[in-house]
């Protein structure tokens, strides 16, 4: 529904105003209505566990006993860490694993490096990894978690960007979906190649945006991300 709202805004709020039956935009508004409702079920789970651990939502909920967050914003809190803590991670995985065992060449390149890992591997062994490495960052082009337009507003004074003028406060927006098949940057851009990030160049690197971009970008290589492609990849090959 975020992204359907971002390219389609007017259209969305439409369809929702009037109920028009558009089955994309009804279906994610079902969605949508489905994550709010677990949202909801979660905080309230974890409102009477009593378990005395303290965790963040303990001082989001301080903040609500004070007045300064509504059970709405809390609601959207927690439904924003489910979304972006949980999804992305998920649906990266099980796009790598089904891009990787699709192409034998890949996958008996992945275990073999995977097979040089000490007993007890640690994140700096991760590190050295290059070829998973290379894998990850295929699967987070051709599949990113985050495909859709990411909004951004011109500050003051306005900017140019790739050689328009825009005026401050109009809202421009890039997305990663078309920016990484860009055939100008990324050659025989449709198929799942992992060793065209073993030269990478300048072009591919400023073109990689599968978490956004700038001082807020989200993305860093997770050794949590790693360590469950190092299990699963090599599960699926035996």
């Amino acid at each position: 529904m975020s992204a359907l709202r971002a390219v389609f805004p007017r259209t969305v709020y439409l369809a929702q105003r009037f109920s028009l039956p558009i089955p994309i935009i009804q279906d994610a508004a079902a969605t949508t209505k489905r994550m709010f409702r677990y949202a909801s079920e979660s905080l309230q789970r974890h409102y009477n566990s009593t378990d005395e651990k303290p965790t963040l939502f303990n001082k989001i909920y301080k903040a609500g006993e004070e007045d300064f967050l509504s059970f709405t914003e809390i609601r959207d809190t927690a439904l924003a860490y489910i979304v972006a803590g949980t999804d992305t991670t998920a649906t990266t995985l099980t796009y790598l694993i089904w891009a990787v065992c699709r192409d034998h060449n890949i996958q008996r390149k992945l275990v073999e490096e995977l097979g040089s890992l000490r007993e007890g591997f640690d994140d700096a062994d991760l590190k050295g990894l290059v070829y998973l490495g290379c894998v990850v960052d295929e699967a987070l082009r051709l599949y990113s978690a985050v495909p859709a337009v990411l909004p951004r507003v011109v500050p003051p004074g306005g900017a140019t960007l790739a050689g328009y003028r825009f005026e401050q406060g109009t809202v421009v927006s890039c997305q990663a979906y078309s920016l990484h098949r860009d055939a100008n940057v990324f050659v025989d851009p449709e198929r799942f190649r992992p060793e065209r990030w073993e030269g990478a160049t300048k072009e591919m690197r400023d073109a990689f945006h599968p978490f956004g971009g700038g001082a807020r970008s989200t993305f860093t290589y997770s050794s949590l991300c790693l360590s469950l492609c190092l299990d699963s990849v090599e599960e699926s090959y035996r």
